[in-house]
């Protein structure tokens, strides 16, 4: 964190407090997958202005209450009720249903700040990370906010 002189000789602010957020992107072996995206569903132009091309907010952003962090989106397989009628619309359309799950990320009800840091990697699949929820988690991501 770089701070200004000035700040510092005037008193501007006397303490600064950061959030970390971390999240893990997994997957299952029944090709069960999660990623990011901005195309995600249901979701209007004003939400998604805060994210870049990937789905996560940009570094140096305002959030308030209920901004989304991070859009995860979960691609299954369809479980087949009718099968006549999957068949007619793959006849038609070309393409195979699949059930879409938006489990996108919103920061919670009174936390606020500015993004001052975004960090990605590959997380080890052979590591045993015991704070882990998922067994199965390929990208890390980590997002650092600050508030005064």
């Amino acid at each position: 964190v770089i701070v200004s002189k000035r700040v510092l000789y005037q008193q501007l602010f006397t303490s600064l407090h950061m959030d970390i957020y971390e999240f893990n992107f997994c997957y299952n072996n029944e090709n069960d997958i999660e990623f990011s995206t901005l195309e995600i569903p249901k979701q209007s132009y004003y939400i998604k202005k805060n994210l870049d091309f990937l789905g996560i907010i940009k570094e140096g952003e305002k959030i308030l209450a209920g901004n989304i962090l991070l859009t995860k989106i979960k691609v299954t397989k369809p479980i087949y009720t009718y099968k006549s009628i999957f068949k007619l619309i793959y006849s038609i359309f070309g393409k195979t249903i699949r059930n879409i799950k938006d489990n996108s990320l919103y920061i919670q009800t009174g936390k606020s700040g500015r993004v001052s840091k975004i960090e990605l990697f590959l997380s080890n699949i052979n590591s045993n990370y015991k704070y882990t929820t998922c067994n199965n988690s390929y990208l890390k991501c980590r997002i650092f906010i600050c508030k005064q």
